[in-house]
């Protein structure tokens, strides 16, 4: 049977036509967006799961901490060390209120906003695709990275990106929408600060490419860009302007300097040398398995689609061509200006959270390939997708890849779960028996200075530091020494009224080590170390050791 062949402006079905008659049914009953939903769903009990089964004291302590602290009236950076942004740490504390004091609470709601993104991927999918093909490439980031890993702010700024962009679409419809697209571009930025070199640079590239090649239309193209330049200052100007009424705008600037130079290495060539390798896959990263090397083919297609775009505009080559749409472009921006988010750490995560849009770019590339060419090619195409399918599949949940570093345990799963009762941060969490072993020694050890200490963190262990909710005075839930006060904490040393946590042995005058043990392997980061814990002498009483 003959093809139909793909219109650059209307998706037409190109299959043969039993194929076709099936799509146009399901269609009718919305049932690829009812899949598509379905996905969205599971991907969110995945990430419930996730946050039940999850170990990483450091990811998950610091964002819960960090929230708490804002829960509690901390004004952000001068009282607090707000890491990431203000609005993910914001969401957080939105998050424990709704859902308690709980580690897994940040994990919720950083779930929600993922199935969120994968959503928005395909609306915004369904400007190019057809709905069976949207949900295909909804499908593929869905097997490529289910759930989330961390609650990390990328999930946040990439879902507040997706509907920047989306409302910048539709500016045609209603010029309102480029209000709109500003205010979500601003909460990305303000979700994520590190994320602004990846966030912005597309959409200004996409307003002066219209702006410089669009004939006859300047007036409107400078409407657009006041319009929605306005609604991407507002929250920023907000948000400034709350930081300098409550004497923070300083502490701002100075942590987010130190951050990058520390952190994120942003000062080092290497750092940028090391990004350059892992992408093109010579160097190890933690975005070096099948599923990150699919992100090194997604850049390719994209930069190739932009290059050649480019190349047929500066030499004055008019060709009928489906790429040449703003849509296309604009996906392919955000696609490549997404790998900026993982400059400093090359991570599939990462990846997903903003060159995930290009998945649905590859899938377009393909399909048109499939139309035109021979039969013999088009089963090997279906052959493979089948595979790589079945591939993902295989390894979503048990098996440690760059989408899962810690993957799930069958037997905490559906048997040998341990659940705490007595310490409220780990409510709803399964344990293995290990973990909850170790933080009921340290939560029992700790618990007899609260109401006579603060405490200290010397470690990466932010659960040790948090779950007795023992008064503190460092803004940051681990120590760096260039934004807390030294000097207060020796004051408080030497008044006697700190618990001390270290990961190594201290000789302190008037202080008893109360607690000496190694963190359980199976926590992340920590495994293999020593936790001590030193308490002051006149307090400690029956509890040194």
């Amino acid at each position: 049977m003959a093809l139909r062949k793909l219109s650059a402006n209307k998706q037409e079905l190109s299959e043969e036509k039993p194929l076709e008659k099936f799509f146009l049914f399901f269609n009718r009953w919305n049932g690829f967006d009812l899949l598509v939903l379905l996905i969205c769903a599971a991907s969110f009990c995945c990430s419930w799961i996730e946050s039940m089964l999850n170990y990483d004291s450091l990811h998950w302590g610091w964002p819960y901490l960090a929230a708490l602290d804002l829960q509690r009236g901390a004004i952000p950076h001068s009282e607090t060390l707000t890491f990431y942004g203000y609005l993910h740490t914001w969401i957080m504390k939105v998050a424990l209120t709704v859902f308690g004091e709980r580690l897994m609470s940040v994990g919720i709601i950083t779930g929600l906003f993922y199935s969120l993104t994968l959503f928005l991927s395909y609306r915004v999918f369904l400007r190019f695709l057809a709905k069976h093909l949207a949900f295909i490439a909804v499908g593929l980031i869905f097997l490529i990275h289910p759930y989330i890993i961390y609650p990390s702010p990328n999930y946040f700024a990439y879902t507040f990106q997706l509907l920047a962009l989306i409302f910048l679409l539709r500016y045609s419809e209603n010029r309102y929408n480029g209000f709109l697209a500003g205010i979500f571009l601003s909460m990305s930025v303000l979700s994520r600060y590190s994320s602004v070199i990846a966030i912005i640079p597309p959409f200004i590239i996409l307003l002066c490419w219209e702006f410089f090649t669009i004939q006859g239309t300047k007036k409107r193209i400078i409407e657009k860009i006041g319009i929605m330049s306005f609604g991407f200052f507002i929250p920023l100007i907000i948000f400034f302007a709350y930081l300098a009424m409550n004497s923070a705008l300083d502490d701002f600037f100075y942590q987010n300097k130190m951050l990058i130079n520390t952190i994120g290495k942003g000062d080092s060539i290497y750092t940028y040398l090391n990004f350059l390798a892992s992408i093109i896959q010579i160097n190890d990263s933690y975005a070096s398995d099948f599923r990150g090397k699919l992100f090194t083919l997604i850049l390719i297609v994209c930069s190739f689609i932009i290059l050649r775009e480019i190349i047929r505009k500066i030499f004055g080559k008019s060709v009928v061509s489906a790429y040449t749409r703003y849509d296309i472009a604009a996906v392919c921006l955000i696609t490549v200006f997404g790998y900026l988010n993982s400059v400093h750490v090359y991570e599939t995560f990462r990846l997903v959270n903003g060159a995930s849009l290009g998945i649905g770019i590859v899938v377009f590339v393909f399909y048109n390939f499939f139309t035109q060419t021979i039969k013999p090619v088009k089963y090997l195409i279906v052959f493979s997708s089948v595979l790589l399918g079945l591939f993902l599949s295989a390894t979503m949940f048990f098996k440690t890849t760059t989408s899962a570093y810690y993957p799930w345990k069958m037997d905490v799963l559906f048997s040998n779960g341990v659940t705490n009762k007595t310490i409220g941060i780990f409510k709803g969490k399964l344990l293995t028996k290990e973990y909850n072993d170790f933080y009921q020694e340290v939560f029992e050890a700790i618990a007899p200075f609260k109401n006579s200490c603060h405490i200290l963190n010397y470690t990466s262990d932010v659960v040790a530091f948090a779950m007795n909710d023992l008064p503190r005075i460092q803004i940051a839930p681990v120590h760096f020494p260039w934004v807390d006060d030294i000097s207060k904490q020796a004051k408080l040393i030497d008044r006697h009224e700190a618990v001390i946590l270290s990961y190594k042995a201290l000789d302190l005058p008037d202080y008893a080590e109360i607690f000496k043990k190694d963190w359980p392997d199976e926590i992340p980061w920590l495994g293999g170390g020593c936790l001590f814990i030193y308490a002051p002498k006149q307090y400690a009483g029956n509890n040194q050791m």
